[in-house]
């Protein structure tokens, strides 16, 4: 599925979320300039999604979003993930690119992980699906 949010007549923000059932993934692709009602907005946006399941693993694609949260900002998208974990039972993988938002996320899955959440960052697709596929296994 895809999802398109405008602001007047500019697309600002895509979310293409895609549900691998028989491998109990998802997959988010975010492209766009985000802010962090956006951030928030896709993460309703999985959990409301009517395929998904709360023990599926989630990888999201933020290699193309224009967002460089500031540190007051990384807290409140944690603290907003630990207050849904029931919906969080799986692991979730973030790929990211770009040192600074790496960093920033990079803090964010420390901080929801001491909460009772199972996440990490990565730098590609491919070492979120080997990182999922070792965990499960």
């Amino acid at each position: 599925m895809r999802y398109i949010i405008r602001r007047g007549k500019v697309i600002i923000v895509v979310y293409k979320l895609k549900i691998s059932k028989n491998e109990n993934l998802v997959l988010v692709t975010a492209r766009g300039s985000y802010s962090l009602k956006d951030i928030k907005s896709l993460i309703h946006l999985i959990v409301e999604e009517p395929h998904y399941k709360t023990n599926f693993n989630i990888i999201i694609d933020i290699t193309g979003i224009v967002y460089t949260p500031i540190i007051s900002e990384i807290k409140v998208i944690s603290d907003f993930l630990v207050s849904l974990k029931h919906y969080f039972k799986g692991i979730t993988a973030i790929v990211a690119e770009g040192e600074l938002i790496y960093s920033m996320f990079k803090l964010s899955t420390q901080l929801i992980n001491k909460q009772g959440l199972k996440s990490n960052i990565f730098s590609t697709i491919e070492e979120a699906l080997d990182w999922i596929k070792n965990q499960n296994s």
